[in-house]
């Protein structure tokens, strides 16, 4: 893999780019977004972070030592701090620009009890029995080296430590069945043309076309740590831990299906929200009756001896 690519887009990414941006990023609709919480924590808690916590390690809070893997500008770890979820928190990613930022946004908050390092964690030694719970918000499915991370990780923790996770897991380099791509396609031609005005710079129309259904070969190119081995998570994670909970959070449909398009679905507008509910029932019911099956999920879990 080439890190060097891999640093760059990061960068840009957190500098400047729109993707994540509330107009474009599926996750940013407020609607959306609360559907996911309920998914991560089975409608327990505002969100997975809270869900971790409450149910798995509650009364050892605060615990000694935690690590969050691949934590970009520092967002996860600065929400486990507000809680009191640690005494001190590693937090490793491999974009200097990134780490920076993290630095800058947790000394403005006055938490002092973070290191963040500029780390490649498919490399590093992790210390043996040291950490209660390790953490990957959104990082796992950028990793190569899957094997090495998680046996370094399932050694790095203590006997009753936990492994926790929020991440994407479906096709690798989003190289999509025909039938997700079919039902992405069928399910946007639902979508009545004034919630399809696109938001991304340099579209050629004003309205969407088509789903930006991902060409791998193309994710590959731009980011080469992009869903890289996706869909071999699950599996290598349960070479190593046992799996104490996967809650599955759907996406499978909206995150394409959506992206673009997000500043159409507003909460001042029942009937854009009307729409988002079609979309979501059709996710749900594919979902349950096994037609397709979830792309994301947030899993505990804890190292085998």
């Amino acid at each position: 893999m080439n890190k060097d690519k891999v640093i760059q887009r990061w960068t840009v990414n957190q500098a400047n780019d729109n993707t994540f941006s509330r107009t474009i990023y599926w996750l940013t609709i407020p609607e959306v977004q609360k559907r996911y919480q309920q998914k991560a924590t089975k409608c327990k808690y505002n969100n997975w972070a809270e869900y971790c916590l409450k149910e798995f390690l509650g009364d050892r809070l605060p615990v000694e030592k935690m690590l969050s893997v691949g934590c970009g500008t520092g967002g996860l770890e600065r929400n486990l701090a507000n809680r009191g979820a640690f005494v001190s928190c590693d937090a490793f990613d491999i974009t200097p620009a990134s780490i920076e930022k993290a630095k800058s946004q947790a000394q403005i908050m006055g938490i002092s009890n973070i290191f963040y390092q500029v780390v490649d964690v498919e490399t590093i030694d992790l210390p043996v029995s040291y950490y209660d719970a390790v953490w990957f918000n959104g990082s796992l499915h950028h990793i190569e080296k899957l094997e090495y991370v998680c046996i370094a990780v399932a050694k790095s923790l203590k006997p009753n430590g936990y492994l926790f996770f929020n991440e994407y897991i479906g096709p690798s380099r989003f190289d999509f069945t025909d039938r997700q791509k079919e039902v992405m396609q069928s399910a946007f031609a639902l979508i009545p043309k004034e919630y399809r005005r696109c938001f991304i710079p340099g579209y050629p129309y004003e309205f969407k076309q088509e789903v930006s259904i991902p060409n791998p070969k193309k994710v590959q190119e731009t980011d080469p740590s992009e869903a890289t081995r996706s869909a071999e998570i699950l599996t290598i994670v349960n070479k190593h831990f046992h799996v104490i909970a996967k809650n599955d959070l759907g996406g499978t449909i909206l995150h394409f299906l959506l992206s673009g398009i997000a500043g159409n679905f507003r909460s001042d507008n029942p009937e854009s929200i009307a729409v988002l509910n079609m979309l979501f029932n059709i996710e749900d019911t594919l979902l349950e009756l096994g037609d397709i099956n979830s792309d994301f999920a947030v899993v505990v879990a804890q190292p085998k001896s």
